[in-house]
């Protein structure tokens, strides 16, 4: 009996690597003969790595160029978002950078000083404006399309500050486009009839993620994780009530997994940035992309070589046959 679940668990990894999913951990594929519920990130797994710049919007200033330039390249590890701005505005004008504010999670925001050139900043518009505010009105206005809007202010203090960013001043809205992967409606439709639920945890803005997920046909309430109870019981009837969540702190994607599991689900949780480490390592399964961080890919114990969302059905298909198989 030994012998022959071994061989069944080697046989369902064989499968899995011939459509470029590397499975870690053995038991991993028991697991997801049990999986009822899938924790997606949005970026990477619901839509394609990659961004554009879509548009450019400012706010009384003729030319941002040189500042998102100098930006981009001062960028010792650029995220999708800089990377297409990169793109964009390849020519950077030479500034010397007095100090620097790296990207986190938790901020939303980062940025550069130059002296005399100022000292600016690029984020979250609902975190680095006044919610209230027109220009943050337009902002979500623009997301609720589904794009990804960044906020390109100055600042009145140096970004490396103690009280940074301080008082931004808008100057412009750049606008990002994210292709939907052409494969991810069939795949949510797929997890749909197998009764398995799709929650969606992002850390970009709410509106955004969930116009993403509705053109994706899964319907439900959104939520801003801003908002979200610290209590358990309260966490865990949220988690239970909403499908799409914006704004999530990395430590909020790992309570949220904690809720679900206390509530009996078994839960899979797909990411492939380092903000998606902690509940990927909690999750019943941890679901990496191949072309994400090689943190993500040390914790999870399945890695989806090919970077295709569409592989999990195949993947769940046949951790349920390996454990059929060991039950006849």
């Amino acid at each position: 009996l030994v012998l022959m679940t071994s061989i069944a668990f080697a046989v369902g990894v064989v499968r899995l690597g011939r459509r470029q999913c590397l499975v870690q951990e053995l038991p991993a594929i028991e697991g997801l003969a049990r999986v009822d519920v899938v924790c997606a990130d949005k970026t990477g797994t619901l839509t394609e790595n990659g961004m554009r710049l879509a548009d450019l919007r400012t706010f009384g200033q003729d030319d941002c160029a040189d500042v998102l330039a100098s930006l981009a390249a001062d960028d010792d590890r650029p995220n999708a978002s800089m990377q297409a701005i990169a793109e964009a505005y390849d020519q950077p004008p030479g500034w010397t950078a007095t100090a620097s504010a790296p990207f986190k999670s938790a901020t939303k925001w980062s940025g550069t000083s130059y002296g005399d050139h100022g000292n600016w900043v690029i984020g979250a518009p609902d975190v680095l404006l006044d919610p209230s505010s027109p220009d943050a009105h337009e902002a979500e206005r623009i997301g609720a399309r589904g794009l990804r809007v960044l906020l390109l202010g100055s600042s009145d203090r140096p970004v490396d500050a103690p009280d940074a960013p301080g008082v931004v001043t808008p100057v412009a809205l750049v606008v990002l486009e994210q292709r939907v992967r052409p494969d991810a409606h069939d795949t949510l439709d797929y997890f749909a009839a197998q009764r398995v639920t799709v929650k969606v945890i992002s850390g970009d803005n709410a509106v955004s993620v969930g116009a993403v997920a509705d053109s994706l046909g899964l319907h439900g309430e959104t939520l801003d994780a801003r908002r979200l109870p610290e209590e358990p019981e309260a966490l865990a009837d949220t988690v239970d009530e909403y499908t799409t969540f914006g704004r999530v702190r990395p430590d909020q994607k790992r309570a949220m997994v904690h809720a679900l599991q206390s509530r009996g689900h078994t839960v899979a949780m797909t990411g492939d940035g380092v903000n998606d480490v902690l509940a990927l390592k909690d999750a019943d399964i941890g679901v990496a992309m191949g072309s994400g961080s090689s943190a993500s890919r040390a914790v999870a114990q399945i890695v989806l070589l090919d970077d295709k969302f569409a592989t999990l059905p195949y993947v769940v298909g046949e951790g349920r046959r390996v454990i059929g198989n060991i039950e006849r």
